[in-house]
């Protein structure tokens, strides 16, 4: 049975109360996102290689990763598109990848850029882009450094910090190295149509040895100041380029110092857990978020519910409450790393998504494709298809920007399968099928200005046109609301 029809008879038993509670739990509003990492291949490309069949298997492979993610109910795709300061896309400021030809510096096959196709593929399919920049890291170590001109002029700007068989990485305390990581991602944002730019957990090397030129009094404060510096500056940059585009970071799983950053800002530390990254890579989470310049976290709290000394819960809600006490989107990760094909592991990765739903901004992040795809693990993705994620959900707004109301859409037509309208400038549009057997009242959206139920979601257009599948052709009513780049729905136009 198609997902969008099990979707409106399940509604329909939900109102008469035959569903089980989770179903009517689930947010209208809500990131249901995945990693998808490149580096080494971990999730994809499985093939490298710079010919024109490469390329293809390539496409074919991204293609079924992003029907698979849709398939399960996702409608965000975090894609690592710059892993060691390489592309996997088209750049004139650092190397293609090896990850995608097998050498770096190599380009693919003409006209094969990974980046704008997965943009095309996920809008195509309504869900949102998000590029994964690896915002530091240089090389994996040290030891070994690579040797294409940008890389070597790199070097030669002493823009590079390294040391034995730590991992290079770009300089933060370098205003010129710090300028180059803004450039690379102003890039990103100007060239192509994403919907998010995202940095993992990457800055200092963890323990990396003080140099000689830090004070060894306050080199770690003075880290922390130059990462937060780095932060800034791409969140300016993206606020002067794209604002609409969400900007995040993905820090460990236990932030606060163990006390040493939570009392200025009138917040408790955790009450589980230890807080490595703040003396060891030297991130100061809190920093960012009471400064505004992320627009979410994504903290990995990579362990289960009942884990000894960092259960999930606990950590889960202080990262809730803290991201609301600065008026922040909190999105956790999860790790499948260790997830079994097995529906006692998927029921475990149900609690966790239970619990980001009762914070303030729903949301989850699954770390990483592969054990959704089948690549490494199999079953989760069809498990939450028909559990936790049933109903569509749309991005949770982000409320703290100021975003200009389109107006309602004009000019709405049916003709033969295709709805059309009026192109508002609104970014993206949310289409409604509404039973005409149904009143009002039992298809409205509880708060007044979200429209309609989740389970009414046709689909999301980034075009203003929907093909409607055949069996929505006789029996409904539409309706299409503008749905804009910041995340905000407005008031739907009923046919």
């Amino acid at each position: 049975m198609n997902k969008i029809l099990r979707k409106l008879l399940a509604v329909g038993a939900l109102l008469a109360g035959a569903l089980p509670l989770m179903y009517a739990q689930a947010p209208k509003h809500e990131m249901r996102g995945a990693w998808v990492a490149t580096v080494y291949g971990i999730d994809w490309p499985s093939v490298q290689g710079a010919t024109p069949e490469i390329a293809e298997q390539q496409k074919a492979e991204l293609t079924t990763l992003i029907d698979t993610l849709q398939t399960a109910g996702l409608n965000a795709i975090f894609l690592q598109v710059r892993p060691m300061a390489d592309a996997l896309y088209a750049s004139d400021k650092e190397p293609w990848s090896s990850y995608l030809t097998g050498r770096r510096g190599t380009a693919p096959a003409d006209g094969w850029d990974p980046l704008a196709f997965a943009v095309e593929e996920a809008h195509a399919r309504g869900m949102e882009l998000h590029a994964w920049v690896n915002p530091l890291r240089f090389a994996a170590s040290s030891a070994s450094l690579p040797s294409t001109p940008a890389d070597t002029r790199a070097l030669r700007n002493g823009w590079i910090l390294k040391s034995g068989k730590s991992p290079a990485v770009f300089d933060p305390a370098n205003e010129s190295a710090v300028q180059h990581v803004v450039e690379v991602c102003r890039d990103i944002i100007r060239r192509y149509d994403i919907d998010g730019l995202v940095f993992d957990d990457y800055f200092y090397p963890d323990r990396f040895p003080r140099q000689a030129n830090e004070p060894a009094d306050r080199y770690g404060e003075l880290r922390r100041h130059y990462v937060n510096k780095t932060v800034a500056a791409v969140h300016a940059m993206v606020e002067k380029t794209k604002p609409w585009v969400r900007f995040g970071v993905a820090p460990a799983g236990v932030a606060g110092g163990n006390g040493k950053a939570t009392a200025k800002y009138n917040i408790l530390p955790p009450i589980v857990g230890s807080d490595w990254m703040y003396d060891r890579i030297f991130c100061d989470p809190l920093a960012w978020l009471n400064e505004g310049t992320v627009d979410y976290v994504s903290p990995q709290l990579y362990w289960p519910t009942d884990h000894a000394t960092n259960p999930y819960e606990p950590l889960a809600q202080w990262w809730d409450k803290t991201a609301r006490h600065f008026r922040r989107h909190c999105f956790p990760s999860h790790s499948l790393t260790d997830l079994a094909a097995t529906r006692a592991h998927w029921v475990e990765q149900g609690k966790q998504i239970d619990i980001d739903r009762r914070a303030a901004s729903p949301g989850s992040v699954l770390y990483s494709a592969s054990s959704l795809t089948g690549k490494k693990a199999g079953g989760l993705a069809s498990w939450l298809s028909n559990r936790q994620y049933l109903m569509p959900a749309l991005m949770p707004p982000m409320e703290w920007k100021h975003a200009r109301n389109p107006g309602k859409i004009t000019g709405l037509t049916l003709d033969g399968e295709t709805l059309g309208w009026d192109d508002n400038d609104a970014g993206r549009y949310v289409v409604y099928a509404l039973p005409q057997e149904l009143a009002e009242e039992d298809v409205a959206a509880d708060a007044p200005d979200r429209n309609y139920l989740a389970a009414y979601i046709a689909g999301i257009t980034y075009k203003p046109e929907f093909e409607l599948p055949a069996y929505l052709l006789d029996g409904y009513r539409y309706a299409v609301a503008p749905y804009d780049r910041y995340g905000n729905e407005w008031a739907a136009t009923l046919l």
